[in-house]
């Protein structure tokens, strides 16, 4: 759609002329200076044991890992207890009664967090636990997706000088590129269901193959993107 009207080109210029200069914030997560008193204990022993960076990164890389997997397994023991309680049915009728606000969740976590990655990742071990079925979850992810846009944009309606209104451009054409996706999928019943298959079908061969399930994640997230720079190098 954007190829062929220009719609995100039009609407950016239109609304950045309007509030360039006016001004900004910027917002420094807490949860981010809270993990950096974690963080920094655990660099100073890497530093310690090993003498080469080869090796300090392999020893963070392994501890990230070993952590998620950690948060993840407490995450889901704590949600599994809360099965069984009432808190079950209040998520449930929450999220549930209206995708507004489902949305509005993903929407405000993802601003907190300042990370769509870390809002998907705590829906994993809640869907795990019984808490979350995938059709609310779906909006939850969208609001994700929209809310990583939020505080882009407030650190570009900060920037001064020549540069700025290019800046907010980029920042309402994320905006309205993710409003836009929003507004294509949802509402339609037919197309809505179309990721919520996918995403069983995947689901399922995950479950039967872990290889397979691993082998999906490194050419999606390695491979696809490592062929298309090369092919940007190549054909440049």
């Amino acid at each position: 759609m954007e190829l062929a009207t220009g719609y995100l080109q039009s609407i950016a210029k239109f609304l950045s002329s309007l509030v360039v200069g006016i001004g900004g914030f910027t917002y420094e997560s807490p949860f981010k200076a809270l993990l950096s008193l974690g963080f920094v204990p655990i660099q100073s022993l890497a530093e310690t044991l090993f003498d080469v960076d080869f090796g300090r990164a392999i020893f963070l890389v392994g501890i990230s890992a070993g952590l998620i997997f950690l948060a993840l397994w407490l995450i889901v023991r704590l949600m599994r207890t809360l099965v069984i309680s009432r808190i079950e049915t209040a998520v449930t009728s929450a999220l549930g009664s209206n995708v507004l606000i489902a949305m509005a969740i993903g929407v405000i976590v993802t601003v907190m967090v300042q990370s769509s990655s870390i809002t998907t990742s705590i829906m994993v071990p809640l869907a795990a636990a019984g808490v979350l079925r995938l059709e609310q979850a779906f909006p939850i992810t969208i609001g994700a997706n929209i809310g990583t846009t939020i505080t882009a944009m407030g650190a570009a309606l900060a920037v001064s000088g020549v540069n700025a209104q290019a800046g907010i451009e980029i920042a309402i054409v994320h905006l309205f590129f993710n409003l836009s996706a929003a507004i294509l999928i949802y509402p339609v019943e037919r197309i809505r269901q179309v990721p919520l298959r996918a995403a069983r079908i995947l689901a399922a061969v995950a479950v039967k193959s872990r290889k397979l399930a691993l082998c999906y994640v490194a050419t999606m997230f390695y491979g696809f993107p490592a062929l298309l720079i090369y092919l940007t190098k190549v054909f440049d």
